[in-house]
């Protein structure tokens, strides 16, 4: 076979040149070692050399100028690109270096010196975070500061009668909206045995602000500490979320303001609910990156104002590690995550068959007849929009 048979058209990327000349360089890395009173050295081989080639080009013609300027894109575009080497074949390579030169004398034409280096493939292994692992690890910590904020400005040891009353009263309410909100337990009498214990010492917990501060933490973890008996799943999170909300706005039937411990003990309160949402974020899967954002908009709006009123700076500082452990967890997971849109059909069709049209498969049959609330599954309504996923 002639050596004509094998030459190649060069070309980088999409850009086609001319060569005349092309020099490969390569070799092996060594790390040479002298040792003293001895004549012959000791080489350490380190591995081969990254292979370079230095190619000497150029683009001619009426219109060299376009060839030129394609060259040039291609070459200072990021990453590495397919080099078709004119002798070589082609290489994975990355452009380190390039010049060209134009003349008057030589019209029409301009030269290139171009250098590429081999690009080979990152063999050691990239730092994976366990973005749900990080997010349940990130929410403990903000647990157990929320719980030592609370022990620092909450006593009703030497309050008058009355605040002390009122601040009962408040965490017997606080008791009663855990117990109506926690209805996606799955056992929800061992639950309530529970709330109904912590009613019987209720004058005990209000006097020692330990005690109160964890067995609150206790009771609205909602099944998202590891240890839970009653364990948050995909299939109830949402469920969870939602009742969570529902402690977003507590607060005392009576105040003193500022520094009363009632309102201590409902900011506490608040303050457990939006860290245990944020952890319920990572365990429900989302059925659209629209779903994800709503639920964090819903939750970080509650969070910043909560950050706004609070003084205690190691709890400040945790639970804003705990808000970007949350946002790289579905920062992570929303790559993967279809987006809604609005569809409305010529004529009205059986919902598999708009699924079949839509995504090559039924799978999505159920998704369409449970978002668009479709009351018969034979007849996807026609001229009205319905919502459906579109996967990237």
């Amino acid at each position: 076979m002639a050596w004509l048979d094998n030459y190649r058209q060069a070309k980088f990327r999409t850009a086609e040149f001319f060569v005349p000349s092309a020099e490969n360089s390569g070799g092996r890395r060594g790390v040479v070692h002298e040792f003293p009173k001895q004549d012959l050295p000791f080489v350490e081989d380190m591995g081969r050399k990254a292979r370079s080639f230095n190619l000497e080009a150029y683009v001619l013609g009426d219109d060299y100028f376009t060839a030129r300027n394609n060259l040039i894109t291609a070459l200072e575009t990021e990453g590495p690109g397919k080099l078709v080497h004119p002798y070589l074949g082609t290489l994975d390579v990355f452009c380190t270096n390039y010049s060209f030169r134009e003349t008057f004398t030589e019209t029409r034409i301009a030269r290139f010196t171009l250098t590429f280096v081999e690009s080979g493939i990152l063999k050691f292994p990239n730092a994976v975070v366990d973005t749900t692992a990080d997010v349940a690890s990130k929410k403990l910590t903000a647990l157990g500061k929320v719980k030592a904020a609370l022990a620092k400005v909450y006593s009703i040891a030497s309050v008058p009668y009355s605040i002390s009353q009122n601040a009962i009263a408040t965490i017997d309410t606080g008791l009663s909206l855990i117990d109506d909100a926690k209805k996606s337990v799955s056992a929800v009498s061992a639950f309530r045995r529970d709330i109904d214990n912590m009613r019987g010492k209720i004058i005990q917990l209000a006097y020692d602000v330990v005690d109160l501060a964890q067995e609150f933490a206790d009771a609205m973890t909602f099944g998202t500490n590891e240890a839970d008996e009653f364990a948050a799943t995909a299939s109830n999170a949402r469920d969870q979320l939602r009742e969570l909300r529902t402690m977003f706005s507590f607060e005392p039937d009576d105040t003193l303001g500022e520094g009363d411990p009632s309102v201590l003990f409902a900011d506490f309160i608040q303050q457990n609910a939006v860290i245990n949402a944020l952890g319920v974020m990572s365990i429900i899967e989302y059925d659209s990156l629209d779903e994800a954002v709503e639920f964090r908009t819903i939750v970080y709006n509650k969070l910043e104002e909560i950050l706004l009123k609070i003084d205690d700076d190691d709890l400040y500082i945790a639970l804003v590690d705990l808000q970007t452990s949350v946002s790289r967890d579905i920062d992570n997971r929303a790559r993967e995550l279809p987006r809604l849109a609005s569809l409305s059909l010529n004529a009205s069709l059986p919902a598999f068959v708009v699924s079949h049209d839509l995504y090559g498969t039924i799978d999505e049959e159920q998704d369409l007849i449970d978002r668009n609330k479709i009351a018969h599954p034979l007849f996807t309504p026609g001229g009205v929009p319905i919502e459906v996923r579109i996967y990237a």
